[in-house]
This record gives structure tokens, C-alpha cells and sequence, in this order.
């Protein structure tokens, strides 16, 4: 199962954290797994390329990838974020069972 946590802190995300595997089908036939590593991995990159909010991202050799923002959340970054949560939570609609989505306020 992927799991994805949103972390906010006052009402405003600053860390999100996406680990696991779909398991729905064989390594590199995943679709369900392909498609929320496309979401997690663009919205990653677009926070870091389109906004001017200071973030860490990394990604560990236990597979687990993360984009830590440094400094309040700006609009834009604030919106790609949003847009990425629900995307997964579309996708959760249908595999379910393959994506578990959190939100933990800190």
C-alpha cells in the first residue's frame, strides 16, 4: 500500500511524505503506483520550479519520498499542493485498498 501524509501545522501544509507500493501488479506494470508516483514526483518539482518557497525534497534508499517547505506556504505552492491531494484522493476512489491518504496536523 502507498501511503501519503500531508503534514500541516496551523491550518497550512509544510511536509508531505508519500512511502510504500501499490502491489497491485507486478513491479513496472504498476499503473496505480506509476500514477501517483506522476502526481507525487510533478507536484514536487513544479513547488520547486514555478514558486520561490524555500523546500528540501529527497527521496531515501527505503523508498520513501518527501518535500519538506522551509518557510510559510505561498499561494502557488499552496494550490499545487491542494491539487495533488486531490488527485490522490481520485485516485483512492477506485484503489482504495492500494492508497491510504492522511492529514496530520502538527
Amino acid at each position: 500500500m502507498v501511503s501519503v501524509i500531508f503534514y500541516k501545522k496551523n491550518g497550512s501544509y509544510y511536509r508531505i511524505e508519500c512511502s510504500g507500493h501499490a502491489g497491485d501488479a507486478p513491479q513496472g506494470e504498476n499503473i496505480v503506483c506509476a500514477a501517483i508516483s506522476a502526481l507525487v514526483i510533478n507536484c514536487f518539482n513544479s513547488v520547486e520550479q514555478f514558486t520561490e518557497d524555500y523546500v528540501s525534497s529527497e527521496t531515501s534508499k527505503d523508498g520513501i519520498t518527501s518535500l519538506q517547505l522551509k518557510s510559510d506556504i505561498s499561494h502557488d505552492a499552496e494550490l499545487l499542493v491542494k491539487s495533488l491531494e486531490l488527485g490522490l484522493r481520485e485516485i483512492s476512489k477506485d484503489n482504495g485498498k492500494y492508497l491510504k491518504i492522511s492529514v496530520k496536523e502538527v
